[in-house]
C-alpha cells in the first residue's frame, strides 16, 4: 500500500488549513482481495464492518475536488464521469470528506478535512 500524507502547505492557501491522506493498493489475492480488507487496513476495522451502500463515483458530490487532489498528490487520474463504486464513510464532523473508491485494479482512500 502507498500512502500520502498532505498539510496544509502543500495547497494554495495554507489558511484554509486543509489536509488531505491518500492509500492505493492494488487489488490482489494477499492482502486486499476485496474492498472490506482494504478499509480494515486504510480506515479502520469497525469501518469495515459498517461499510454503507456503495454508489458510482460519477454523482459523488465534490467529485471534480476528489479528482484534483488524488492526481496532484498521487498522480492518478480519475475520470469526472467514472462509474467506479464509491464508498461515503461515516463521519460525525461537517468539515471532511471519508470515500473509499474501487476504480480498476486498485483501491484508493481520501480523507480531506479541514479545521478551518
Amino acid at each position: 500500500m502507498r500512502s500520502y500524507r498532505v498539510d496544509q502547505f502543500e495547497f494554495d492557501d495554507p489558511g484554509t488549513e486543509e489536509a488531505v491522506e491518500i492509500d492505493v493498493s492494488r487489488k490482489s489475492v494477499f492482502p486486499h482481495p476485496n474492498v472490506r480488507s482494504f478499509v480494515g487496513s486504510a480506515v479502520s476495522v469497525q469501518a469495515a464492518e459498517k461499510l454503507p451502500e456503495p454508489t458510482p463515483f460519477n454523482v459523488v458530490h465534490g467529485r471534480a475536488e476528489v479528482c484534483r487532489h488524488v492526481k496532484r498528490f498521487a498522480s492518478i487520474e480519475i475520470p469526472l464521469d467514472a462509474d467506479w463504486l464509491t464508498y461515503r464513510l461515516a463521519t460525525d464532523r461537517p468539515d471532511e470528506i471519508l470515500l473509499v473508491i474501487c476504480a480498476p485494479g486498485m483501491f484508493i482512500h481520501y480523507h480531506w478535512s479541514t479545521s478551518a
